[in-house]
């Protein structure tokens, strides 16, 4: 339940009444995700509203769920997978909840539904038609940009991460399904992926172009793949286009969104900015980096002199990239920075929502130097994650596990290993970065720690050396962030090197090794190295757990070293960012004696 007090700035932010619900979001919008997840939004991950096609849209929209999570923010209750709002608000970053969002949304939406006469009549024994449908169903992407991962880049996932194809469930019956509420749509938002390599956007795009060409349709693209039919069918259409770019910069921008070219995509912004009209200016969606925080004075200016609004994502993941995982000291120069640099007193309309838009993500990171939005920043990094592990590896009640269990075929397994991997890596920054970790968050990585050796004993050896070193590449690049990735030959070497593992005398006692040791060091030995044999090395010798050696250090990219305008991409702290690097404090000895003690037995 939300603070009053807060509760009531809140209130006074968005010019909304005391009583309002908190967030409108179940009342007005629907987020349709990859595998035919339904929620309300793309930030609440855990309160599915329902599964197509198992469900139908009008049983998802009308559907016990939704009216669980509408009943719970009516009373301003944010606990039903709205923990991310909660911690914006909590923090009084209001600008940078959806919760805000969405309400400034409905109330406009609202007005444009009665000018443009596709407001449905208002029953009170049903709910209203909803006014905004949003898109992210499924990964089909040309790039590989470094902070995106697999489930939302389809050549990520085919070479970064050496998997198969995510089906799609979105057939030609769910836009016929949607047909009925196209015509009352004030907006519909598509995103990917890419979306112009997503076949059924296009089919969804031709419909609306007919029933409903009014609709405001916002297409969220990376801007490099604009041909002649995509441009004849966006002229069809009233379009909202949203770039994502994250600088001006050719050498920093190529350095991010691999695969594409600065030229193509710049010239490609500059039809955008022509094909619009005034009242729908073109929007860059800026992902704020460890590589790019110090151009971003020279963005607003250049998007202020071209017409260009500039909205800042919140990026929390990858942890490496992240402003918000950053040690204080350094968190703190980079808000005194933006503070120095930020925009001057706005003049136009672009102007002023530039610069608010600015202010708004400058407090959203001096947010995260208070220690309590930092340590809810850290739950709600863990809370999304287990939600995504859950749905992507067949955790989805009563679906198929043949359409679902795409992360490996041995889903149990994979699963207990990406839970694991994933709540290391948050706990090592936390415990690095932060001056104290609750006993419930240390509680969680020894309940994922015996999750996983619970495997131990029951799985063949080569199988649980190939699954965890698989999952390792591709977590440690997904969640952490690496600039220079593995190559694909690094699943070739795990294959070889997993039977060598299983042959030693002691094979298990190599995997509660190879578990006890940082996933950096891991990375480096099977990711960044051509031979197995340091490995073998590594792990044949009788050794006990407990002795994890300090990590070499990945080797920084080079393509900044000249440049003093920029930060160093690969940013380390004074203080040490593994666990194995800081095994000496107290609170880390705690920490690392949970692998061992597990592997031993029961807690005492």
């Amino acid at each position: 339940m939300a603070d009053l007090k807060i509760l009531q700035e809140f209130n006074e932010f968005r010019g909304s009444p005391p009583g309002t619900t908190i967030c409108p979001a179940p009342l007005i919008n629907l987020h349709f995700s990859q595998l035919g997840v339904v929620t309300a939004c793309c930030f609440n991950r855990t309160h599915v509203l329902g599964t197509y096609p198992k469900d139908s849209v009008d049983t998802i929209w009308n559907g016990q769920a939704a009216k669980e999570l509408r009943e719970a923010l009516a009373k301003n209750d944010l606990s039903k997978g709205c923990e991310k709002c909660m911690q914006q608000i909590e923090a009084r970053d209001f600008g940078g909840s959806h919760a805000a969002f969405y309400t400034i949304f409905a109330r406009g939406m609202a007005e444009r539904q009665k000018e443009l006469g596709i407001a449905p009549d208002v029953d009170q024994s049903v709910t209203p038609m909803p006014m905004k449908l949003e898109f992210n169903i499924h990964n089909a992407c040309n790039l590989e940009c470094i902070m995106c991962h697999g489930l939302a880049s389809s050549s990520i996932r085919s070479r970064r991460e050496s998997q198969p194809t995510m089906p799609n469930p979105y057939d030609d019956e769910f836009v016929d399904q949607l047909a009925p509420y196209l015509p009352h749509v004030v907006e519909a938002d598509f995103m990917g992926g890419e979306p112009f390599l997503v076949p059924a956007y296009r089919q969804l795009w031709e419909r609306i172009a007919e029933v409903s060409p009014k609709t405001k349709v916002l297409i969220l693209t990376n801007g490099t793949t604009v041909d002649d039919k995509i441009r004849a069918l966006l002229e069809k259409m009233n379009c909202s286009m949203h770039m994502s770019i994250d600088s001006d910069v050719k050498e920093t921008y190529e350095t991010i969104r691999k695969n594409a070219s600065f030229e193509e995509v710049m010239e490609n912004a500059n039809y955008f900015r022509e094909m619009m009209p005034p009242e729908h200016p073109l929007v860059y969606r800026y992902c704020p980096m460890r590589i790019n925080w110090r151009e971003m004075p020279q963005t607003v200016r250049n998007c202020n002199e071209n017409r260009t609004i500039l909205h800042f994502n919140q990026l929390d993941s990858p942890i490496n990239f992240s402003l918000a995982t950053l040690p204080y000291d350094e968190l703190e120069e980079v808000v005194a920075y933006l503070d120095e640099n930020g925009p001057e007193e706005p003049t136009t309309d672009i102007e002023r929502a530039n610069h608010g838009n600015w202010v708004e993500m400058v407090a959203r990171f001096r947010g995260f130097l208070e220690p309590s939005n930092r340590l809810n920043g850290l739950i709600a990094r863990l809370d999304t994650a287990a939600a995504v592990v859950s749905q992507y590896s067949g955790g989805i009640e009563g679906q198929s596990k043949k359409r679902l269990a795409i992360i490996e075929t041995e889903g149990p397994l994979t699963e207990a290993v990406k839970s694991f991997l994933i709540t290391r890596l948050n706990v090592d920054q936390g415990v690095a970065n932060e001056p104290e970790i609750p006993d419930h968050i240390l509680e969680r990585f020894e309940g994922r720690t015996k999750g996983l050796l619970a495997f131990v004993d029951p799985t063949p050896p080569d199988m649980f050396v190939r699954v965890f070193l698989n999952e390792l590449l591709r977590t440690y690049s997904g969640v952490w962030g690496v600039y220079e990735p593995h190559d694909f030959g690094a699943f070739e070497r795990i294959l070889a090197f997993a039977p060598w593992v299983a042959a030693l005398p002691d094979p298990k006692g190599a995997i509660r090794a190879m578990v006890a040791t940082s996933p950096e060091e891991l990375y480096r030995l099977f990711g960044l190295v051509t031979s197995t044999d340091e490995a073998k090395t590594r792990f044949g010798a009788d050794r006990p757990i407990a002795a994890i050696e300090e990590p070499k250090a990945i080797e920084e990219p080079k393509a900044d070293e000249a440049r003093d305008d920029l930060p160093t991409p690969y940013r380390r702290s004074p203080r040490k960012e593994t666990l194995a690097a800081v095994v000496a404090g107290a609170m880390i000895d705690k920490l690392a004696g949970l692998i061992i003690r597990v592997a031993d037995g029961p807690r005492r």
